[in-house]
């Protein structure tokens, strides 16, 4: 069961913004995509803060095998997240009426 972490806009640069909530946690983020340094290194960087921007993250883009659709994998961490990182999927919402820009970041919990 996948579970929406934050709802985000897609904007006309190609970045997202919008709010990543938790139990603990409420922040706003941006998604901004960046130059490659390598095929391994990530499409986009993820930052928090108003004004100053303070990366927390890196997102791959990748290619849904069944739709074809791209999506974000996203790799998120802060110390209120304690040694582990938050890995969530930032998909484009599909619902009637919407421009294509709502994104929405999805967590799914691995059985450990």
């Amino acid at each position: 069961m996948a579970i929406t972490l934050g709802t985000f806009t897609k904007q006309d640069d190609n970045s997202f913004t919008g709010t990543l909530k938790t139990l603990n946690v409420t922040a706003n983020l941006s998604i901004v995509p960046v130059a490659k340094a390598s095929d391994n290194a990530p499409d986009h960087r993820v930052y928090a803060g108003a004004g100053q921007r303070y990366e927390v993250g890196a997102g791959w883009s990748q290619v849904a095998k069944s739709s074809g659709e791209t999506y974000l994998n996203l790799k998120i961490g802060a110390p209120e997240f304690g040694p582990h990182w938050v890995r969530a999927r930032l998909v484009k919402l599909e619902r009637p009426g919407d421009d294509g820009t709502t994104h929405i970041a999805l967590w799914e919990p691995r059985d450990r």
